[in-house]
C-alpha cells in the first residue's frame, strides 16, 4: 500500500536471480542445415499429421493453437453464451479486449493487434527459456525440485527484465488527506487501460488487475494449467494442475528475482479469510468464465469512478452472474445497488436503502454477534448505524470529488493490492 518503501524480503524458495543464458555454440553450417530440415519438415511432414486426434497435452514450449479459435469481434455476450468447455479455449486476451470494447470511446480496439503482441512475446519467452534451463538442473532444489515452478518464474523475469513490463510508478503510493484521522484520498480508475489488458500492452505498465492477466495469458499459450486466482481485489497468476498448486505474484518486479508465496502464506500475511477459501471465492484457480467475470467488474470499478453508476451497476450485476462465488464483486454489486434504490425511491418508501437497513434489524433484532475490545457485545442494529454512518462520509467524498472546481485525480491504485516497495 502508501508510504515509504521498505526493503522487500526474500520468500523462501521463490525468488532468484535470473540465470545468465549460456553463450550459444551454433555455427553458420549447422544453421544451414537446421533451415533445410526445417523446410522439408514443413513440406512433407506437417501436412500429414493430425493436431486434433490424439495428440497429447501441449507442452509447455509449444503456443496452444486452440486458444485461436474462432476469434474474432465477439462481444462479452456471444463470449458468456459459449459453453463452459468452448469458453475455455478462448484467448484470455480476446476476453479482456472485449470487456473493454465496451466502454466509450474502446469501439475500435483491435484484438488481432494485441493477440500478435502477445502472440510475439510468448515466441521470444519459448526461443529463450531453454538457454536458461541449466539453472534449474545445476540445482532444482531452489525450485522445488519443479521443472514448472522454474519455468514459470522465468516468465515473470522475462516479462519484468527482457519485455520491460514494471508496475505503474503512479500507483504506488497513497495520497493521505487527514493523517489525523487517517481518511485517504479516493482512488479513482478514471483511465480504463489501467485495469484492463491493453492498457499493459500499449505503455508496458500495469497493476495487479492487468499484470497477473498477461501472465495467465502467456502461460495459457503455453498449454500450462494456469489461471487467474483472487486475494479479495487482489489477483495473482496461479498455476494448478490437480497436483500442485503454485501462486506467482505477478507485480513483483524491477529485482531480478520472482515471488511465489503458498496458501498458508497469504492466509497469514494477507488475513484471507477461511470464508472467502470455503466459498471458491479466493485463492482457486479459476475458471474462464469466472475471469470474464472479474474482468467485468474491473470495468465496473472504472463507470464506478467517472460517474457513470447506472453502467457500473449493470456490469457489477453481470460480474456477479459469472463469477457468484467472488465476495468482492458482490461487495461492488451491493455498494452500486444502494444509491441505485436511494435514487428509485424517497426516504419511508418500501424499496429505499432505509427500508432494508429496518429489514435487517428487526430480522436480526438485537442479537449480539460479536465482542467489542472493551468486551461489550454488539448487534446488527449497531453495526448498520456505523455503516450507514460511514457510507455518508464517503458519499459527501465522492460529491465532492466530482464537483467541476475540484477535478478528479487520476489515480488508479488498485483496492486493497499491497505496494510493491514494500515486503510481504
Amino acid at each position: 500500500m502508501g508510504g515509504k518503501r521498505k526493503k522487500r524480503r526474500k520468500s523462501e524458495a521463490a525468488e532468484t536471480a535470473l540465470p545468465p543464458a549460456k553463450p550459444s555454440s551454433f555455427r553458420w553450417g549447422f544453421l544451414a542445415l537446421a533451415f533445410v530440415l526445417g523446410v522439408f519438415t514443413a513440406v512433407l511432414v506437417l501436412p500429414t499429421i493430425d493436431q486434433n486426434r490424439g495428440s497429447p497435452a501441449p507442452a509447455p514450449t509449444k503456443i496452444a493453437d486452440s486458444l485461436h479459435i474462432e476469434a474474432d469481434q465477439r462481444s462479452v455476450a456471444q463470449l458468456a453464451a459459449l459453453s463452459d468447455d468452448e469458453l475455455e479455449k478462448v484467448d484470455i486476451v480476446e476476453m479482456s479486449i472485449a470487456v473493454a470494447r465496451e466502454i466509450d470511446g474502446l469501439e475500435k480496439l483491435d484484438y488481432d493487434k494485441y493477440r500478435n503482441i502477445v502472440d510475439g512475446w510468448t515466441g521470444q519467452f519459448r526461443r529463450w527459456l531453454p538457454s536458461v534451463e541449466y539453472a534449474f538442473h545445476e540445482a532444482p532444489s531452489k525450485y522445488k525440485n519443479d521443472i514448472n515452478f522454474f519455468r514459470l518464474g522465468m516468465l515473470a523475469q522475462f516479462l519484468d527484465q527482457q519485455v520491460g513490463i514494471a508496475y505503474n510508478e503512479d500507483q504506488k503510493q497513497e495520497t493521505i488527506v487527514d493523517k489525523k484521522k487517517g481518511v485517504k484520498s479516493q482512488i479513482l480508475y478514471t483511465n480504463p487501460g489501467d485495469v484492463l489488458l491493453h492498457g499493459l500492452i500499449d505503455t508496458k505498465r500495469g497493476t495487479c488487475g492487468t499484470m497477473p492477466t498477461l501472465h495467465v495469458a502467456i502461460g495459457r499459450r503455453l498449454g500450462w494449467p494456469v489461471g487467474l486466482a483472487c486475494v479479495d481485489s487482489h489477483y495473482l497468476c496461479r498455476y494448478d494442475d490437480g497436483k500442485v498448486v503454485y501462486n506467482f505474484e505477478s507485480t513483483d518486479t524491477g529485482r531480478g528475482g520472482f515471488a511465489a508465496e503458498t496458501d498458508r502464506e497469504y492466509l497469514a500475511k494477507k488475513n484471507v479469510s477461511k470464508r472467502a477459501i470455503a466459498v471458491g471465492s479466493d485463492l482457486r484457480k479459476l475458471s474462464a468464465r469466472e475471469m470474464i467475470g472479474v474482468f467485468v467488474q474491473l470495468r465496473a470499478r472504472h463507470h464506478t469512478d467517472v460517474g457513470k453508476i447506472d453502467r457500473a451497476t449493470v456490469d457489477y450485476a453481470l460480474a456477479h452472474t459469472l463469477f457468484p462465488r467472488s465476495r468482492h464483486i458482490y461487495i461492488g454489486l451491493i455498494g452500486n445497488l444502494l444509491p441505485t434504490g436511494d435514487k428509485l425511491f424517497t426516504p419511508g418508501e418500501h424499496g429505499h436503502p432505509y427500508s432494508l437497513a429496518a429489514h435487517l434489524s428487526r430480522t436480526y433484532d438485537q442479537r449480539p454477534i460479536g465482542l467489542r475490545s472493551n468486551g461489550v457485545g454488539y448487534s446488527h442494529r449497531a453495526l448498520l448505524a456505523e455503516a450507514e454512518r460511514i457510507e455518508a462520509i464517503n458519499r459527501a467524498n465522492r460529491e465532492r470529488m466530482m464537483m467541476p472546481s475540484n477535478p478528479q485525480q487520476h489515480q488508479t491504485h488498485m483496492p486493497g493490492h499491497r505496494n510493491p516497495a514494500q515486503p510481504y
